[in-house]
C-alpha cells in the first residue's frame, strides 16, 4: 500500500512542477501580500506531535507528582493554567490540600519549573520537585476580573529625597499616593454580586476547611485569600492569615486579622466567603504576620475588625 501512495505524490508533484525550459507565469500578488502583511503559518491536518507535545486540555485535572517513581508523592491536580501573549503558558494553577474539594488552595508556580517526563512502562506524568507542605505555605493564587489603571510612575526613594531638596522642611510635601517603589497602577477588582448569599455559623469548621475562603472588603471586593490559621494551645482559632496583593499568587503579604467579629457567608451553590468592614489599603499597611515574633508581637501584628 505504501508504494502508490509515493507514486501518487509524486506524480501530483511533477504535474504541479512548471516544465524545464519555461519561466514560471507570473501571478498577481494577492490582497495580504499587497497590503504588506506576511501569511500566517497554518498548520496542516496532518501536523506531527513531537515528544514534548502536549495539548492544554491534556493538563487540566492532571495529578502533580514530586518524582517519577511510584513512591513519589501526589503533590496537586492541574486546574488552569495563566496564558500569556507572546509567551505561552506562563504559570500553571495547582489546587493543593483539602478533602473532597472542601478547603483545598490554589498556588501559581512556574509552568518552566514542570516536568513532562516519561515512565519506563512508557506512561508520562508531570513532574514537580517540591512537596505538599512547600505548595501549602506558599500565598494562594488570587484571580479575579480585573483591569489595569496605569498613571504617573511611582517615585523611588532617591527620587523622594530629591524631591525634598535635601530634606529642606519647607520644601514641597511628597504626594502620599506616589511613595512606593512599585509602578503607579492599582488593581480594580469586579465587585461580588451577593444575591443571595446567607451567613453561616463556621464555628464547626476545621481550619482546613477555612483555608482557601476568598476575603472580600469594602464594596464587596476581593482583596486576599485566606492561608492559613492561627490556632492557640487550647485549640481555639485565634486569627486568620490574609494573603494580600501579590502576582500569579507570589509575593502575597500575609496579615493577621483576628478571629473575632468576622462573617462568612456562602451562596446558593455552597462556595464560601469572609467578608471584612476593611479595605486592601488597611491590610497592606497593617505590620506583616511573622510566626516567629507573633505571640511577642501579637497586639502590634493582629489586626481586629469592627463590626
Amino acid at each position: 500500500m505504501l508504494r502508490p501512495l509515493i507514486t501518487a505524490s509524486a506524480l501530483a508533484l511533477l504535474l504541479a512542477a512548471p516544465a524545464l525550459g519555461q519561466a514560471p507565469a507570473a501571478s498577481a500578488p494577492s490582497e495580504l501580500e499587497q497590503s504588506g502583511l506576511t501569511p500566517p503559518t497554518v498548520l496542516s491536518e496532518g501536523y506531527a506531535t513531537g515528544g514534548e507535545d502536549v495539548l492544554v486540555t491534556q493538563l487540566l485535572g492532571e495529578t502533580v507528582f514530586s518524582a517519577l517513581d511510584d513512591t513519589a508523592e501526589e503533590i496537586g491536580t492541574i486546574t488552569d493554567m495563566v496564558v500569556t501573549s507572546g509567551q505561552g503558558i506562563s504559570a500553571v494553577v495547582i489546587s493543593v490540600g483539602g478533602f473532597l474539594g472542601v478547603g483545598e488552595k490554589d498556588v501559581a508556580v512556574d509552568f518552566a519549573q514542570l516536568s513532562w517526563l516519561r515512565r519506563d512502562d512508557g506512561s508520562r506524568r508531570w513532574v514537580l520537585e517540591t512537596t505538599v507542605e512547600t505548595l501549602t505555605d506558599a500565598p494562594a493564587f488570587i484571580w479575579s476580573d480585573s483591569e489595569l489603571v496605569t498613571g504617573d510612575p511611582a517615585l523611588t526613594t532617591q527620587q523622594e529625597e530629591d524631591q525634598l531638596v535635601e530634606f529642606d522642611p519647607n520644601a514641597a510635601p511628597v504626594d502620599p499616593d506616589l511613595t512606593t517603589d512599585q509602578p503607579g497602577r492599582q488593581t480594580i477588582s469586579t465587585p461580588v454580586d451577593r444575591s443571595g448569599f446567607t451567613e453561616f455559623d463556621e464555628t464547626g469548621l476545621a481550619a482546613d476547611e477555612l483555608r482557601g475562603i476568598g476575603v472580600y472588603g469594602i464594596n464587596d471586593e476581593q482583596i486576599g485569600t485566606i492561608g492559613d490559621i492561627v490556632i492557640t494551645p487550647d485549640g481555639s482559632f485565634d486569627a486568620v492569615i490574609v494573603d494580600v496583593g501579590g502576582f500569579l499568587g507570589l509575593g502575597a503579604k500575609p496579615v493577621a486579622v483576628g478571629y473575632d467579629n468576622l462573617i462568612f457567608s456562602t451562596d446558593t451553590l455552597g462556595n464560601r466567603y469572609l467578608f471584612l468592614n476593611a479595605s486592601r489599603e488597611q491590610l497592606e499597611n497593617q505590620p506583616a504576620y511573622d510566626p516567629a515574633t507573633y505571640n511577642a508581637d501579637r497586639e502590634a501584628q493582629r489586626m481586629v475588625i469592627t463590626p
